[in-house]
């Protein structure tokens, strides 16, 4: 008989908003509670004419448990080119749409990543995550496949790492901190 134990999250919440907006992220979000969880992919738009140009605007694919669905549904955009995220919801999709539910939470979370901690435990005092995340093995900047031990916890390889690195440390983000490994669930 297979063993049913989930596995465990591979990817510090606190790092949510670094990795879903990095670029080329695959993520998937489990509720410890009930056990349902669904999977985004999230890509970076570039410009028309110039591919190596970044925009500040991201496609979200959802892939919801237990929706009817076997595919990925287009949720709508995430625009990062004003300090606050803002998000459209794909017309394609009923306003009071589960897809579009968890489309707000998930840009919610993205904003303030604490929401997916839990409060301290009674029993050990640890602070265990009401939501587990994981990533699919690749690199949340470059979609290459991770290879190295320290990147499957982080979800971004070691080159590109570095370069993140520069980039927070300009904004004063301690990157040690949010890409401490996961602890206890």
């Amino acid at each position: 008989m297979k063993n049913l134990t989930a596995p465990r999250p591979n990817v510090n919440p606190l790092a949510l908003p670094v990795l879903a907006l990095a670029g080329r992220a695959i993520l998937t979000f489990r509720n410890v509670e009930t056990g349902s969880h669904f999977t985004a992919i999230i890509r970076q738009k570039r410009d028309k004419k110039d591919r190596k140009i970044k925009l500040p605007a991201y496609n979200v694919w959802i892939s919801l448990l237990g929706d009817g669905e076997t595919r990925k549904r287009y949720a709508g955009l995430i625009f990062t080119d004003q300090p606050q995220i803002r998000m459209w919801v794909s017309r394609e999709v009923p306003a009071n749409d589960r897809l579009a539910q968890v489309f707000r939470w998930m840009v919610g979370a993205i904003q303030n990543p604490v929401v997916l901690r839990g409060t301290p435990s009674t029993v050990d005092g640890l602070v265990h995550n009401k939501v587990a995340l994981f990533h699919e093995n690749k690199c949340c900047h470059c979609g290459l496949t991770l290879t190295h031990p320290e990147s499957i916890y982080t979800g971004i390889g070691p080159v590109c790492m570095k370069n993140l690195e520069r980039e927070l440390a300009a904004k004063d983000i301690k990157v040690a901190e949010i890409f401490a490994p996961v602890e206890a669930i």
